[in-house]
């Protein structure tokens, strides 16, 4: 279904190049750029908002500078909508993920009652993340076999958690029980952070998370990836078979991130963002860090194919929250 390494933007023009001065934009910014993440502090989403306010601000103007506020809520609904009653002015921007911009809105919640490109602007692409599946190194589960044959001897009775009603960790997971045939209650939280410490404690069996959000408990091994969602394997984790290799044929899903504004943002403002932004993510130091923590950069970001992108996406995952049967309301 995804392709992780065609799900890019490819060759639809190379955004990481210097700026132009316009004179429209000769004022711009001329005070601090609010970046919205609508996520809990320390997951995946969180640390790319924060990697790009780093370097937003200085690229697009000599002592610019751009700040993180973190507005989680309603399967990150909150902080999209806080951006998209925004003045469209460039300086209250949006880092969203698959969850905020495709399967809260195609899965009909209340609060994210949007159009991921006609109520915002698409300004750049990070790229794609490999998303996991986790259990405690406690759970007495190595592979995904294993866990399988424990939900299918004890149906309904285990749960998964996830990050939020509505999110893209509660589809994958109900995608993959409904895929694998088995039964499990979702167990929502706030967060990566707090999903990882529900799995470590025992309040949840497994969880499909990003696993930029909880890379660190799998390295230090207090969290089992027993596969990951993606089609082919996570460079970082070689060993690691897909959900797809590991029995569940057919079994693909993955997260992504981008930076949007409000709808109607002016075309040059437009353009300077979306530019800064490719610049930044191209850099080694950024581009390094997201490929740590399983994300794919995208090093030809425009705005133009990023709401394209998104627009493929938005229907992609409403054909997913169909076939899985994800009503939030």
């Amino acid at each position: 279904m995804i392709q992780r390494r065609t799900l890019g933007l490819g060759m639809l023009g190379a955004a990481a190049t210097g700026l132009v001065a316009r004179p429209a934009l000769a004022a711009y910014p001329d005070r601090v750029i609010t970046i919205i993440v609508p996520f809990a502090a320390g997951g995946a989403t969180d640390l790319a908002g924060r990697l790009l306010a780093e370097r937003l601000g200085p690229y697009l103007a000599e002592g610019g500078r751009a700040v993180v506020e973190n507005r989680p809520g309603a399967g990150s609904a909150l902080g999209a909508d806080v951006v998209r009653r925004a003045r469209p002015d460039g300086y209250t921007l949006l880092v969203g993920s698959a969850s905020t911009l495709a399967v809260a809105p195609a899965s009909g919640a209340a609060a994210a009652r949007y159009h991921p490109t006609q109520d915002f602007t698409p300004l750049a692409f990070f790229g794609i993340s490999t998303m996991g599946l986790l259990v405690s190194r406690d759970a007495g589960i190595t592979t995904v076999s294993q866990l399988l044959d424990r939900l299918r001897a004890n149906p309904g009775r285990f749960s998964f958690a996830s990050s939020g009603v509505g999110g893209i960790a509660h589809l994958a997971s109900e995608y993959f029980c409904k895929a694998a045939g088995v039964e499990a209650v979702h167990v929502p939280y706030r967060g990566g952070s707090q999903t990882a410490e529900a799995i470590m404690k025992g309040e949840t069996l497994f969880a499909i998370d990003t696993v930029g959000s909880n890379i660190g408990q799998v390295r230090d091994g207090s969290l089992r990836l027993l596969a990951v969602t993606t089609r082919d394997r996570d460079p970082n984790f070689p060993d690691v078979p897909t959900i797809a290799e590991a029995g569940v044929r057919g079994f693909e899903i993955a997260s992504w991130t981008v930076l949007a504004g409000p709808a109607g943002m002016p075309p040059d403002i437009v353009e300077a963002i979306g530019r800064a932004a490719a610049r930044a993510i191209a850099e080694p130091t950024m581009r390094n860090r997201l490929e740590s923590t399983g994300t794919v950069p995208e090093l030809n970001s425009t705005p133009a194919a990023t709401r394209a992108f998104l627009d493929r996406q938005f229907e992609l995952y409403r054909e997913v929250v169909q076939r899985v049967g994800l009503r939030l309301d």
